[in-house]
């Protein structure tokens, strides 16, 4: 059987007409098979990952885009993709031994003088547009103030984006479902892969180099994380129904076609699920 070798001897995948992309990294392409492997279907061709160099990275599901609290909509595809977080794919990638990723909003005060006009222009303008009535929750590190529990009583919102603020806080039933082993980073910018977030470095230490994303705003924050993600030469598969976004359908078109012809992989939930289900522990099985 042909195997065809791409990328460089650092950094290759294999693949073959039998068996689609071998992502699981082995030393060289002579290297025995690498054991446990999962194979999932994806909408180009079959993908096989070794889950101890996977990681599960969940993206911007945070109080601040999702919260009927702030004036969010209390039915919507982020909250949709909370319970396919929580009912399926978390639960799919502990099974797996998949290390999860919570990537999100948590913008420093040493960041403030520093974030561009381009990057302020989406908080400083009404251009969000996914509230039950306009809204404007304020500026990059202004106040948003109190927000209204259903019981009455108050919270504190905290600035807008910045770190460790309730705003910036993922979903509460998200926040359940963390473990302490999980990775928690914040970012600045509409990409976790850009100023130093850490990521690279948490990654790296792991030696996770394949990568499977989840999240809010499938064509901003989930985007620019992929695209600067494959850049840097990291294996992208992107949970298609576990990406969330308001923007309109040919958004979210674009997105999956660049990642089907470019960027990476598109799969299902379900896929992977099956994928994992049927993985294959080789001569650990015998």
């Amino acid at each position: 059987m042909k195997v065809k070798v791409i990328g460089g001897k650092n950094n290759f995948w294999l693949w073959t007409k039998k068996d689609g992309f071998d992502l699981t990294h082995p030393a060289n392409p002579g290297s025995p098979l690498i054991y446990p492997r999962i194979t999932v279907n994806t909408r180009a061709e079959k993908a096989t990952i070794d889950p101890s160099k996977t990681a599960l990275v969940v993206i911007d599901m945070q109080n601040y885009f999702l919260s009927p609290l702030l004036g969010r909509p209390s039915e919507s595809p982020g909250l949709d993709i909370v319970d396919k977080l929580v009912k399926n794919v978390v639960p799919v990638c502990r099974k797996a031994g998949i290390p999860v990723v919570w990537l999100g909003w948590g913008v420093k005060d040493g960041d403030l003088d520093d974030i561009p006009p381009s990057i302020a222009r989406g908080f400083d303008f009404p251009l969000d547009k996914n509230f039950v009535k306009p809204t404007f929750l304020g500026s990059i590190g202004a106040e948003i103030g109190r927000a209204k529990c259903e019981d009455g009583t108050l919270i504190d919102a905290g600035r807008v984006m910045m770190r460790d603020q309730w705003n910036t806080e993922f979903h509460p039933n998200l926040k359940k479902i963390a473990e302490p082993q999980d990775i928690r980073i914040n970012k600045n910018r509409l990409s976790g892969f850009w100023g130093g977030t850490g990521i690279e470095d948490a990654l790296r230490r792991r030696g996770i180099r394949t990568l499977l994303f989840a999240g809010e705003n499938t064509d901003q924050c989930v985007a620019g994380t992929i695209r600067d993600a494959y850049t840097k030469g990291c294996d992208c598969l992107m949970l298609s129904d576990a990406c969330a976004t308001t923007s309109p359908e040919f958004t979210r078109k674009c997105i999956e076609y660049n990642y089907e012809g470019g960027w990476g992989f598109v799969l299902s939930c379900k896929d992977l699920a099956d994928g994992v289900d049927a993985i294959d522990r080789g001569t650990q099985n015998v």
